[in-house]
């Protein structure tokens, strides 16, 4: 409920009743997805706030402050969610599978720190082009049309 796309979008505009993005991450592939449930008379204006947010970060270094929150949200987020025993081993797994070894909680937390904002920015140059977005639409879209230009960021 921090984050930039919740409190532009949800809070600030009341456009969205719910957005959250996301990360899908494999040995060989991933996906960020964003979601904003909204309606059909607001996608166009959601989509194009969410590609806007996607040019700031390409365009423009976040602040001390701000990458510090993240990184801090980030460690216990990662905390939280090895609370369980199946989720430990679960990670254990994903990380010999990934890394080839265990990564312990210090190291990973060592690292989150060691994340720089020109390289926070340098992630969203590359990933954050045109070529490289889809969007999905759910519902009645009826008539709604939406091209690969739309998706320019």
């Amino acid at each position: 409920m921090s984050s930039r796309l919740f409190q532009n979008i949800r809070e600030k505009r009341g456009l969205a009743y719910a957005v959250f993005s996301g990360l899908s991450s494999f040995r060989d592939a991933g996906c960020l997805s964003v979601y904003a449930g909204t309606s059909l008379e607001n996608a166009r204006q959601v989509l194009g706030l969410i590609l806007e947010e996607f040019r700031h970060l390409k365009t423009q270094a976040i602040s001390d402050q701000e990458l510090q929150h993240a990184k801090d949200y980030l460690k216990g987020s990662l905390m939280l969610s090895l609370e369980t025993t199946g989720s430990r081993m679960s990670n254990a797994a994903r990380q010999e599978m990934y890394f080839g070894r265990n990564i312990s909680l210090d190291e990973l937390s060592q690292r989150i720190d060691e994340v720089t904002s020109p390289e926070v920015q340098g992630v969203a140059r590359e990933f954050f082009q045109t070529d490289r977005l889809a969007v999905s639409f759910l519902g009645p879209i009826n008539d709604f049309r939406f091209t690969r230009a739309d998706l320019a960021c």
